[in-house]
């Protein structure tokens, strides 16, 4: 398990609600942020495990830097110091041997805790390796200065410094510099005599400023990114809402409109209803009025040709009793509220339905099942749910012409207190995808010209919603169809 991994503030999210107040960039001027908004930044949870992930990756990086350079710049004393070298070799090899636990404690919870440690003890290991080095030499002006700048320059490349970081490490370098170099000044020589350690000195001192100045310098900068970081991370995120919304809002301005236009469309169906009702209603009178008298007339007659007579006017009767349904389903569609519900038995009224569609059935060779269990009470109308029946029941015949072993199978899908759902499927050609959202559409048709006017799956959604129900159509194209009835649950 890594290290970063485990850092509680890196995972933390930042609420940085005064970045989005206080901060103002225009294209004229270079962004501006007020001060106390970058202490608020500097202290925040998110900035904090920024820097704590950061110092724990670079302090790996740094640990085998200091472990392979450090003994490898022995050549250096094989030239400089060749009667120090052993010396100054085994000082290069303890200060490698003590970055190996610190390299180990970076993967314990002890490096998230501690990370700041790492910017100061990694470069002071091997600064303080080389003050032991120009103490021992006895040479106070010992070019070995150059390993301290670089020692501190490389760290400045590895880390990011805060102000305090800088401070406690060019201190503690300069407090061992000066341990090992004033013992060895030749006090008695004068300023000449020391002309080196001044200069050493002076270019020491020289790089610790310029460090120091620079770090506080590349802090603010980093303070200022993180800050415009979080100010466009909030703006994005106030964008990313403002967009779902307009989404959101766009998505129900299409189902209004889809549902206007459907209005629109059973309000022009109801207008030429009304037409069709009217029309129809007046020459079915007078046929009801003429099989009434001729029914009165037929009892006159001889009984051989009374029992025709009377055989003939039943058909026409059940004739013009089915042209009334009819009639009456269309002015059930343009007037969709229901004739009242009542409790049915699921099982009773599909057999019904099975019954009414049987002929039909048979001449197809088609296989229907009705899988429904006895006792399964619903709330409806029982005319409608027949017709309902009846009209997939016909539509799977349409979708089952040449097909092997077609079937057609009426099951309960789940019968709880909520609602009963119910499934009508068949193993027919299925529905096209881009059909098949349209299929409740009035007047949608797909079958030839004189099969079909495209309001039986209209009238069928009109009526499961008149019951309170609904109807949802699935298909896989080329395999299978199903209808899913729902069905409010008894009162």
């Amino acid at each position: 398990m890594s290290a970063v991994a485990s850092l509680p503030p890196v995972t933390t999210p930042l609420h940085f609600t005064a970045v989005r107040e206080d901060v103002e960039i225009t294209p004229q001027a270079a962004p501006k942020v007020d001060p106390k908004l970058l202490l608020r930044a500097e202290s925040s949870t998110r900035f904090v495990g920024e820097m704590q992930g950061l110092n724990i990756r670079n302090a790996r990086l740094g640990a085998w830097f200091v472990m392979v350079l450090v003994p490898f710049c022995s050549v250096l004393d094989w030239f400089a110091y060749p009667d120090h070298f052993w010396d100054f070799l085994f000082l290069r090899l303890i200060c490698s041997l003590l970055c190996v636990p610190l390299l180990l404690a970076l993967d314990r919870p002890w490096a998230a805790k501690y990370h700041r440690v790492y910017p100061v003890i990694l470069p002071l290991l091997p600064a303080i390796a080389i003050c032991v080095m120009m103490y021992l030499s006895g040479d106070a002006g010992s070019g070995y200065y150059a390993g301290l700048i670089l020692c501190l320059m490389g760290t400045s490349f590895v880390f990011h410094w805060t102000f305090k970081e800088i401070g406690i490490t060019v201190g503690l370098v300069l407090i061992c510099y000066l341990a090992a170099t004033v013992p060895n000044l030749d006090f008695a020589g004068g300023l000449k005599a020391n002309g080196l350690f001044i200069n050493n000195t002076l270019f020491i001192l020289l790089t610790c400023a310029i460090l120091y100045f620079g770090a506080r310098q590349h802090h603010g900068i980093r303070l200022r990114e993180f800050v415009h970081r979080c100010k466009v991370e909030a703006q994005r995120e106030e964008l990313r809402d403002r967009n779902y919304e307009l989404t959101s809002t766009f998505k129900r301005l299409r189902e209004t409109e889809a549902q206007l236009t459907q209005n629109e469309k059973l309000a022009s169906i109801g207008r030429l209803s009304a037409g069709i009702v009217h029309e129809i209603n007046n020459p079915l009178n007078f046929v009801k009025s003429a099989v009434f008298v001729l029914k009165k007339k037929s009892k006159t007659m001889p009984p051989d040709v009374t029992e025709q007579v009377e055989q003939i006017l039943a058909d026409i009767g059940e004739g013009v009793d089915r042209v009334a349904g009819i009639v009456s389903d269309l002015r059930t569609f343009a007037h969709p509220e229901g004739r009242g519900n009542m409790v049915l038995d699921l099982k009773q009224v599909a057999d019904r339905a099975a019954r009414l569609m049987k002929k039909q059935v048979l001449d197809s060779s088609v296989d229907l099942k009705i899988s429904i269990p006895q006792a399964i009470y619903v709330l409806g109308d029982e005319n409608h749910v027949v017709q309902v029946f009846i009209n997939l029941i016909q539509n799977s015949l349409d979708a089952l012409e040449r097909r092997k072993d077609p079937c057609i199978e009426v099951s309960l899908i789940s019968y709880k207190e909520e609602g009963t759902m119910l499934s009508v499927k068949d193993n027919g050609t299925g529905i096209p995808t881009d059909v098949l959202q349209r299929i409740f559409d009035p007047f949608f048709t797909t079958k030839e010209v004189g099969k079909g006017m495209g309001l039986g799956l209209s009238l069928c959604y009109r009526m499961m919603q008149g019951m309170g129900g609904g109807i949802e159509a699935r298909s896989e194209p080329g395999r299978s169809t199903e209808f899913i009835l729902s069905f409010q649950p008894p009162a």
